[in-house]
């Protein structure tokens, strides 16, 4: 499902940027965009913001609820400093799509 490829991207991202064990906490995100891929796009960025600016790991999405142009959710995950940092999400190749009834996303991180 979409929503599957928004919960996978959100625990690529926390491995990319996981230090070690931090203080668990989960955050509440709401973002809107005009289609399925931007709202990736948004998504990811949001979660890209608070690990810079709250030293917030995502480790996986608790729910996720989609809308054609807006997503919204619950994140747990952990309050450490970022091994790594990401400054965006670019939209070159951005994709988000149902192929067959299997949904595919590639998004490119710019690090």
């Amino acid at each position: 499902s979409a929503e599957a490829v928004f919960e996978e991207a959100t625990v690529a991202l926390g491995e990319l940027l996981a230090e070690g064990p931090g203080e668990p906490v989960e955050r509440e995100l709401r973002v809107s965009a005009q289609d399925l891929p931007s709202l990736l796009a948004e998504w990811l960025g949001e979660l890209i913001y608070l690990a810079e600016t709250d030293a917030f790991i995502p480790e996986r999405a608790l729910w996720i609820e989609l809308s054609e142009d807006s997503a919204a959710g619950t994140v747990a995950g952990q309050r450490c400093a970022p091994q790594a940092l990401v400054k965006g999400v670019t939209y070159h190749g951005l994709q988000l799509r149902s192929e067959d009834g299997v949904w595919h996303g590639h998004v490119v991180l710019d690090v």
